[in-house]
């Protein structure tokens, strides 16, 4: 269920290429770009490769292969988030507002 999120989220991220605030953690922080489809490429990966590795290990291991596959999974889940973290810890930049720009009050 988690990587289904994950991989709503990349994909989302690939297409729109910014990162959105709710990811990064803060507001006056962005990532556009090659760096954010980069990151949305990651946060889509752990579904389609949970699901490959899996079917693999369920045909070595057979009913073994189930528990197997779960550990994997969890493993896969924690990289990425980890991975996802460091890059958006690197990869952001603060938002420079404009002195001409006007808000809506």
């Amino acid at each position: 269920m988690l990587e289904i999120i994950l991989g709503i989220a990349g994909v989302w991220i690939l297409f729109v290429g910014k990162v959105p605030s709710w990811i990064i953690g803060k507001k006056d922080f962005e990532i556009i770009g090659m760096k954010a489809r980069l990151i949305g490429l990651i946060l889509a990966i752990p579904f389609p490769l949970s699901l490959v590795i899996g079917v693999i290990l369920g045909f070595l291991f057979g009913q073994d292969g189930v528990g197997y596959a779960f550990f994997v999974e969890i493993a896969i889940f924690i990289t990425v988030l980890i991975v996802v973290m460091v890059l958006t810890r690197n990869f952001r930049v603060p938002v420079v507002k404009n002195a001409n720009q006007q808000t809506l009050d």
